[in-house]
């Protein structure tokens, strides 16, 4: 999932966000988490690489946004997929 968190940074479309979060992530988040992280969101900053790690989403972005205002944000969760999912559950992988 897609979050336009900022204003001010160069446009980005949804791809790039996409794909820039999925960078900064398994390069320097995912190396980082445990177990204890596995359902946690996860919200990336793709201009910065600054990111906020909480088990509510809204929490997690709320703290990006104070740290980083014109932060540009792609959230995932951690060992799953993708952040949400709409009408079946899979399973936890880290």
């Amino acid at each position: 999932m897609v979050m336009d968190l900022g204003k001010g940074q160069p446009n980005l479309t949804d791809v790039e966000i996409s794909a820039l979060g999925k960078l900064i992530y398994r390069q320097k988040i995912r190396p980082l988490m445990t177990e204890k992280d596995i359902g946690k969101y996860v919200i990336v900053d793709v201009y910065s690489g600054e990111y906020e790690i909480d088990e509510d989403s809204v929490k997690a972005d709320h703290r990006l946004k104070e740290r980083v205002t014109d932060a540009r944000g792609y959230i995932m969760r951690v060992g799953y997929s993708a952040a949400y999912f709409i009408g079946w559950h899979e399973e936890p992988e880290l």
